[in-house]
């Protein structure tokens, strides 16, 4: 599971933010569709595979969590909403929250406790639910981003986006091209195979689109973290996972495969240099390795379908 719930907060945390978390709880979470007990895994820092949660006892009965792997992979290939609505669980929102919400009790304030399990009024245990969740950080809402293609259209907030979608909300780097980017957005791009550069306060990182001259990259974008006042910890969690995820893209293109070590993030983009975006929180920034998909727009659709239609009249004509 690449995500799980703390029990403590009620919030969603992130598989990769146990890399921060100074004394991880092994009795801390739990699933977020059925609250089954999971156990944080590859956290430390020894650890090769990225972190995750397991339910090592499995999941409680009627948990959509549990099918995810199988929707995703229905996902990829078609759209999965229906007049029903969407059939899996995916954070609607973006909550940066600076400290853990106080209280006696642990209870879960209500800006993450939406979607949190509670069993059933017959006792049952059945999970009940909202299907919406409050992302902490952008790499959830980035991995809805590359897991639904086809449902991209899912409601969305996110503090300074004026966009309600994830369509709207998310916007690549022009690839050939070094352009203005007015408005803020969560934008991405391919990372480069170069390792990040780290200069006095600052963790910046190049990407592979932006100006090209006789087929080389001679003005990439760059993305660099102003980190000064970021916390040991902090730091070290932004690096491992662009370091992590780079060294998954080159073994991807080595076995080739098309995934690309995607960069998304929310930052400001130069005034003087339109090339350079700076990022302040390491909440901001992630990099999923995927491949991504652009499914056909509607007007494409509809003329791919009036083709497959003139097509089977032509045949039919041919052969009588």
């Amino acid at each position: 599971m690449e995500s799980a719930r703390d029990k403590c907060t009620g919030g969603i945390v992130d598989a990769e933010q146990l890399w921060i978390i100074d004394t991880v709880d092994p009795l801390g979470y739990e699933c977020r569709g059925c609250g089954a007990p999971v156990t944080p895994c590859s956290y430390r820092p020894e650890n090769k595979v990225r972190p995750y949660f397991s339910a090592k006892d499995g999941h409680n009965a009627g948990c959509d969590v549990e099918g995810e792997v199988e929707l995703v992979k229905r996902a990829r290939k078609q759209r999965i909403s229906t007049r029903e609505g969407f059939p899996g669980s995916f954070p609607n929102r973006l909550v940066l929250r600076d400290t853990r919400p106080a209280g006696s009790s642990g209870t879960p304030t209500d800006a993450t406790s939406t979607g949190r399990y509670r069993a059933g009024s017959n006792g049952s245990g059945e999970a009940q639910r909202d299907r919406h969740w409050a992302a902490q950080t952008i790499r959830p809402i980035c991995r809805t981003f590359v897991n639904y293609p086809y449902d991209r259209d899912l409601p969305l907030a996110v503090p300074g986006i004026a966009a309600h979608t994830y369509q709207r909300a998310f916007r690549p780097l022009k690839s050939d091209q070094i352009l203005q980017y007015p408005e803020p957005r969560l934008f991405y791009a391919p990372i480069s195979w170069k390792a990040p550069i780290e200069v006095d306060d600052q963790f910046e990182i190049q990407l592979s689109y932006g100006e090209w001259t006789e087929r080389k990259l001679t003005r990439p974008y760059r993305v660099r973290m102003d980190w000064k006042d970021w916390s040991a910890a902090k730091r070290n969690y932004v690096f491992r996972e662009i370091e992590t995820a780079r060294l998954e893209y080159m073994a991807a293109k080595k076995r080739g495969d098309n995934e690309k070590g995607w960069l998304f993030f929310i930052g400001r983009q130069d005034e003087d240099d339109p090339t350079l975006f700076h990022v302040d929180d390491h909440r901001l920034v992630c990099c999923v390795v995927a491949e991504m998909i652009y499914p056909p727009r509607p007007a494409k659709r509809q003329e791919e379908r009036h083709a497959a239609v003139r097509a089977s009249t032509e045949f039919a004509d041919r052969n009588g």
